[in-house]
């Protein structure tokens, strides 16, 4: 029987927690080890992607309110909105293949060749469960079933 303790400790390791994950790129089957992302990281990933989208506030009678705008009235740079995505992308399998002493860098992870790291993030959104209310990015990676 496990005990509070016991379960506390298995669900809090943070990045202590690692698990092997095989991936096929190129006809290349590779083992990699990854970790879960932690609350915290995730926070940051979400600052990350929505960088680009911008909300206005307003003052009415001293008090601050959201600014009422019609869809027409938005603005989105796509290219920032992609980039943000993609950096938030890089920046998780960055942090989920940083384990133990072994450290990764956003820009090592954007240097990989194409569909590489995409690769690598569909396994750090499994280990981590994920889902599209953490990340928008993640709905990109979700197959047709």
């Amino acid at each position: 029987m496990t005990t509070n303790s016991e379960m506390l400790k298995k669900l809090t390791l943070g990045v202590e927690d690692t698990q092997t994950v095989c991936i096929d790129y190129d006809g290349v089957e590779a083992e990699l080890t990854l970790r879960p992302l932690t609350s915290g990281e995730l926070t940051k990933l979400q600052v990350i992607e929505k960088k680009p989208l911008e909300i206005k506030i307003g003052m009415r009678n001293g008090r601050r309110e959201t600014v009422q705008t019609n869809a027409n009235d938005v603005n989105v740079n796509t290219g920032d909105f992609t980039e943000a995505q993609q950096e938030a992308m890089y920046t998780a399998v960055a942090l989920s293949l940083s384990v133990g002493e072994e450290k990764f860098k956003p820009d090592q992870i954007k240097d990989m060749r194409a569909g590489l790291p995409e690769l690598i993030f569909e396994k750090v959104i499994e280990i981590s469960k994920l889902s599209d209310e953490d990340l928008t990015l993640i709905k990109q990676f979700r197959k047709d079933e």
